[in-house]
């Protein structure tokens, strides 16, 4: 992780951005320093255990490159006159971005507790997550804030519909559109799909989606998410071939990496778990491990202190059920296409099914969850016990995960829940070490 050594390209890559509102480089340099300490840590455990898949190196490789040439081409493309579009919110399925001529999306820095006093003042009551993000933000410590001139936010979440109303506030350096949602009885979502629509419209002066680039990229992310999920089902094996770890680390890259590179590493790493499967090489060979679920929101490096948590107390993580933008959307890509390729039928009405195929009983923004789900879910990863987990300040999600615990405890399935700060999580780490020790003591 050389790249995360260097700070001086955080601001470099800054492109038509008031430099002057960042904080001082050389606050820049400690902070980045503090915050990589904590990723190497985890990165270092990570490379050498036992059984780690070799084409692992290649997403090794893709997240060094996230301060590194990721980002320095992404300033080429916006030097070129094209544009970038920052994501607040995983429940914006970044393929509607890519169907708009010369935009591209990323998801920004959320994963940083150092940062969160750098946000403003109006975000005091908010969640870590949305706090850190706008410290990103404000002290320019974000390589893909600086390289983006649109912000997209959404209403799922008070928290993030708030940052997007903070931001647009706060600096001219982007323009803001915020996603309007209703919820209804069942689990996916009614977004409205004009207002997005029309933004788009204004945004690019009527030239609206590309109906090629949305059936591409629609195919594109369709068949990333399903060999991911291919690849996760693998931990269904008593010995699996890729544990917590490594699977949260491929998933962080969704967010930001190109997806036909991206793409090309999962097939490689989908063949090498299943040789590696036929061999019965795995993360848990003596069958002594604890297999985990954990229910969490969405985890931005370098907050993955809860995966390391537990798998450092004899334990793995067989599955998570978070928000990242994978297995919360989902829908039939066939479908769409037949529906894109119908000329007789407004663009929008591809877009609206995209948008309303998201699960929100997945998502952290709402109190609903589905509870068959988990179980079968617990069934099929043959999982001996529950940790649901969460950042302070964020009541859906508290309630979430300790009706969840209650739930489960009552059909007799062991489950616990932990709720913390960024930073807490750090400075706690013996204390919750111990906490989950304890609870896995069965």
């Amino acid at each position: 992780m050389d790249n995360f050594e260097n700070s001086n390209i955080i601001t470099e890559v800054a492109f038509n951005k008031n430099t002057a509102k960042f904080i001082p480089r050389q606050e820049q340099m400690r902070l980045n320093s503090e915050l990589k300490n904590k990723l190497i840590r985890f990165v270092s455990e990570m490379v050498i255990e036992e059984n780690r898949p070799a084409s692992m190196s290649q997403f090794d490789s893709m997240m060094n490159e996230m301060h590194g040439q990721r980002v320095k081409d992404l300033f080429k493309y916006r030097r070129e006159g094209n544009h970038i579009v920052s994501l607040l919110c995983n429940s914006i399925p970044p393929e509607l971005i890519y169907a708009v001529d010369g935009f591209i999306p990323v998801t920004v820095c959320m994963g940083g507790g150092e940062v969160e006093q750098y946000a403003d003042e109006s975000a005091k009551d908010m969640c870590s997550l949305s706090r850190s993000m706008l410290g990103f933000q404000n002290s320019g410590m974000c390589v893909f804030f600086n390289v983006s001139d649109y912000v997209i936010g959404s209403d799922l979440c008070s928290c993030i519909k708030k940052s997007a109303t903070i931001i647009q506030k706060s600096t001219t350096d982007f323009e803001t559109f915020c996603t309007e949602s209703n919820q209804t009885d069942h689990n996916n979502l009614d977004v409205n799909h004009l207002s997005f629509r029309d933004w788009i419209n204004k945004t690019t002066q009527n030239k609206g989606f590309n109906r090629a680039k949305l059936i591409e990229y629609s195919s594109l992310f369709s068949e990333m998410r399903a060999i991911y999920m291919e690849i996760s089902n693998l931990r269904k094996e008593l010995n699996p071939p890729i544990n917590g770890r490594n699977s949260l680390w491929i998933q962080q890259l969704f967010l930001v990496e190109e997806p036909y590179k991206l793409l090309s590493a999962l097939k490689t790493l989908k063949e090498e778990l299943l040789q590696n499967k036929s061999k019965n090489i795995g993360f848990n060979p003596t069958n002594k491990k604890k297999r985990i679920l954990l229910i969490t929101p969405r985890i931005m490096p370098p907050f993955t202190e809860i995966f390391r948590l537990i798998e450092n107390n004899n334990a793995i993580i067989v599955y998570e059920e978070t928000c990242m933008g994978i297995s919360n959307i989902n829908y039939n890509i066939d479908k769409l296409i037949e529906t894109v390729d119908d000329v007789n039928l407004p663009i929008e009405i591809s877009v609206k099914y995209i948008m309303d195929n998201i699960d929100k009983t997945k998502c952290s923004c709402f109190k609903d969850f589905d509870l068959e789900k988990i179980i079968q879910i617990i069934k099929d990863f043959n999982v001996d016990a529950v940790i649901n987990y969460s950042f302070n300040n964020c009541p859906n999600m508290i309630y979430k995960i300790n009706k969840i615990a209650q739930l489960l405890n009552e059909s007799g399935t062991p489950s616990m829940t932990l709720q913390t700060n960024y930073l807490e999580i750090y400075e706690k780490e013996d204390i919750i070490l111990k906490k989950i020790n304890d609870f896995l003591d069965f």
